[in-house]
């Protein structure tokens, strides 16, 4: 009889001890790629606009002193477009700024532009701007990459995601 009591304590202790191993599933939300640029229909803000440029020229993130220096001046002028070119022009011109040089361009100016779209865009070009670009660039022998990065920057759709 007195075994009985330990058998159902042990019983006990065994069962109570066995909890099934919880499983977390992590869901990853669909992301639809840009096609063309009437897709895009939201103004960034000054900051991600900033943020964005930078990274897309240095390959790094802007300091948040740095940062919050250009967003003041930003939110203190009334054009933003124009401030934006300023910026832009100011920051292209740099030293550490990552840009193909202009051999590289010339060597395979579809390849160029495909790259560059993507890179400032977030998609390829379409048929007709890659066309566009790439006849523009070999038919104009004073065009760098410097000029075809300022060009895309500053353009409206640099402005939208």
């Amino acid at each position: 009889m007195k075994k009985l009591p330990i058998l159902f304590a042990l019983a006990w202790l065994l069962l109570s001890g066995c909890n099934r191993e919880k499983r977390y599933i992590y869901e990853v939300e669909q992301q639809e790629l840009y096609q063309n640029a009437s897709e895009k229909r939201n103004l960034k803000s000054t900051t991600q606009f900033i943020s964005i440029a930078y990274n897309d020229l240095f390959g790094s993130s802007i300091t948040t002193e740095e940062l919050n220096k250009f967003d003041i001046t930003l939110q203190a002028f009334g054009d933003k477009a124009v401030l934006q070119d300023m910026i832009v022009k100011s920051l292209i011109n740099r030293g550490g700024v990552q840009i193909v040089d202009n051999t590289t361009m010339r060597a395979d100016i579809a390849a160029f532009c495909e790259n560059t779209y993507l890179r400032f865009f977030n998609r390829k070009p379409t048929e007709f701007e890659a066309w566009k670009l790439k006849d523009l660039i070999e038919k104009n022998a004073d065009i760098t990459p410097k000029m075809v990065y300022y060009s895309l920057m500053t353009s409206d759709e640099y402005r939208y995601y």
